[in-house]
């Protein structure tokens, strides 16, 4: 059954993400001291929280099934994830190529196998998705193949690990491995919160409280960040770790929140589930239209930083959304969104 409040979650957590890649560099341009950086630093410490709202929704949805589809769920996460991952970043270092700034051969290789900036996401989530299955049979007192858990320490412990044990850096090797490090692991346990809280009967007050503890989370951690910026005299963004104490109050107030909604009476179910699901297609697609955005001119202004990253945040996710929707109708372009 859809969950409608899940999916809006999920479109929240989108939107955060664009507002973070879409005010990166403006948070760091404009003066301390000026009123522009006390707004900048309030928006971009408050969509810290956005994602780890993806690994709380997975571990909602999947870790709450009575049942994994062992040879399905690898098929339809992990392995899927991971062909994304290296598909798109064939793309984009094709794009460099074509732009002047790569050419094909060594340097090609290792842009391919590092990826795009902002593709760190794809093999975190699908580093994750392959310790689900363990996490689900023990939640669920089920049985587990041990073959399964061994292929995991093999391959992840032993097979990996000694792809770096070369006797030069092996740069592209190397890369290749750290791609999949278990320094991602800690986000299984957002994965396991996400699904401990799915499991609550959100009370009503939550609609209101949530937003509250968002809020002043918001404001004490964008004062903390202020703070440390001033006394190294830089922009710092101090508390903007996923795993900082305001990012986690903050996922779990805006999960909390849209738990909270599951008995709404929803209209336009089909219309948000369209959207919830185009959001992975505007997460791989959304640093080629700020690139093409600011081509045609729009960018974030140092002389109205607020205003201007605003607009065009709200354009980013006009075009993306609308990218992303449309490809998700085009049978071959679907598959890769």
């Amino acid at each position: 059954m859809r969950r409608t409040e899940l999916d809006l979650c999920r479109i929240f957590g989108c939107l955060a993400v664009l507002m973070i890649h879409a005010g990166a560099d403006i948070y760091h341009a404009v003066p301390l001291e000026g009123p522009a950086f006390r707004v900048l630093n309030i928006i971009s410490t408050a969509v810290r929280g956005g994602v780890p709202l993806f690994f709380m929704l997975s571990g909602a949805l999947l870790l709450s099934r009575e049942r994994l589809d062992l040879r399905r769920f690898l098929l339809r996460h992990p392995l899927r994830l991971t062909g994304l991952f290296y598909l798109w970043s064939l793309f984009y270092a094709l794009l460099r190529v074509f732009g002047g700034t790569l050419s094909f051969g060594r340097e090609f290789v290792l842009a391919v196998v590092s990826g795009h900036y902002h593709m760190w996401f794809l093999p975190a989530m699908a580093l994750c998705c392959l310790f689900l299955p363990p996490l689900h049979a023990a939640l669920h007192r089920g049985g587990l193949d041990g073959r399964y858990l061994t292929a995991l320490f093999l391959g992840l412990g032993i097979v990996l690990a000694n792809c770096n044990l070369t006797p030069d850096p092996a740069p592209i090797l190397y890369r290749f491995t750290q791609n999949f490090s278990l320094d991602y692991l800690p986000y299984l346990g957002y994965a396991v919160w996400g699904w401990r809280l799915a499991a609550l009967r959100m009370p009503k007050k939550t609609l209101w409280l949530a937003p509250l503890v968002y809020a002043g989370v918001t404001l004490l951690a964008a004062r903390g960040n202020r703070w440390y910026s001033e006394t190294r005299s830089a922009a710092d963004g101090w508390l903007f770790s996923y795993f900082s104490l305001p990012s986690f109050l903050q996922a779990t107030a805006a999960f909390s929140f849209f738990l909270a909604l599951k008995d709404h009476g929803f209209r336009r179910r089909d219309a948000i589930a369209a959207l919830s699901e185009a959001t992975l297609g505007v997460y791989l697609i959304h640093p080629l239209v700020i690139e093409g955005i600011e081509r045609f001119g729009f960018r974030v202004t140092p002389k109205a930083p607020v205003l201007s990253l605003l607009g065009f945040f709200l354009l980013l996710a006009a075009l993306c959304f609308a990218i992303a929707l449309a490809g998700k109708k085009l049978p071959v372009v679907k598959r890769i969104f």
